[in-house]
């Protein structure tokens, strides 16, 4: 987790290093990421695995000024103060999450989900709500004259 977080800090001042940046998040989905080295206990043998979300932004810019560039304003007489301007910049994000373990035993492999109660509570309180606009809405519609 701290490497994401030097990745996020860390400034992207030319191509090259937004290069980098983008091999650096690209590594962070490989094979190690995704599945744990296998725990053995007896006969037994689990490797959890992962879900790996990677995300990546990148945006540059630049400008600049032609022949003469008015002072301050107020005053009537041009500057040869030309001003040209350019910047850059990009940020990304790594984040993981367990999904599964997976279990090689004597008699097999079996495969057990890992359940997120937080992420069925929110579905499910969505869902809830959802339904409970949805059907405020059509109780509105329903009052209202065809015209």
């Amino acid at each position: 987790m701290n490497k994401g977080i030097e990745i996020i800090t860390e400034s992207v001042p030319s191509q090259d290093k937004a290069n980098e940046l983008l091999e650096k998040l690209a590594g962070a989905a490989d094979s190690k990421a995704v599945f744990s080295e296998p725990v053995e206990s007896g006969d037994y043998k689990v490797i959890t695995a992962a879900e790996v979300t990677v995300g990546l932004g990148f945006g540059y810019g630049g400008g600049g000024a032609v022949g003469n560039v008015m002072g301050v304003e107020g005053e009537d007489t041009p500057t040869d103060n030309v001003g040209i301007g350019g910047g850059g910049g990009g940020g990304g994000m790594t984040m993981s999450r367990p999904v599964a373990a997976i279990e090689i035993g004597p008699h097999g492999v079996r495969i057990e989900p890992i359940v997120d109660p937080t992420k069925i509570a929110l579905a499910f309180f969505t869902t809830l709500v959802s339904m409970f606009t949805l059907m405020g809405k059509m109780r509105r519609a329903r009052r209202k004259p065809l015209r």
